[in-house]
């Protein structure tokens, strides 16, 4: 009996070290940040989707203000590509990257796919704002993600 008490306390001693490591040692980290702007001009039917979806009042995404959209030249599109690296032994479920907006910027446009970062691997994350044209793209970002249902999050500024 004296040697099962041993065995079983030794085990535990292992499993709680083994446990502690993998918590110190283990991290999501933003590893790259990105931008693309494009002209909302040059992309006439997804700025008449934006439009028909604001007016309804239904819009798949986030919408920033509640002023009706004009013409497409006063708008641009940015795109912030996030390059994360998962660190952990576990996969990183329900990703997404929502960008903190700034006066002028009209709505963020909506991704309805479930995103997940495999363990030990480096993945993108991207996620798409309406603003207005003379806007810079300095902005604060967002990421959130779960492990074994626990809520994380990270938090980046894109800037140059």
């Amino acid at each position: 009996m004296k040697y099962a008490a041993i065995i079983a306390v030794l085990t535990l001693i292992v499993c709680l070290v083994g446990v502690g490591a993998l918590y110190l040692t283990s991290s999501v980290v933003v590893d790259a940040v990105g931008v693309i702007a494009v002209e909302a001009a040059t992309q006439p039917d997804l700025f008449a989707s934006l439009q028909a979806q604001q007016r309804s009042g239904y819009v798949n995404g986030t919408s920033y203000t509640n002023d009706e959209i004009g013409d497409a030249a006063h708008y641009q599109f940015y795109t912030y590509t996030v390059r994360l690296k998962n660190n952990c032994f576990l996969t990183a479920d329900m990703v997404e990257l929502q960008v903190t907006p700034m006066q002028g910027d009209v709505m963020q446009l909506g991704d309805t796919t479930p995103k997940a970062l495999a363990a030990r691997s480096t993945g993108d994350i991207k996620a798409t704002i309406l603003t207005d044209v003379n806007m810079h793209s300095v902005r604060e970002l967002n990421v959130t993600y779960y492990m074994w249902g626990m809520p994380f999050s990270l938090r980046t500024t894109y800037g140059y």
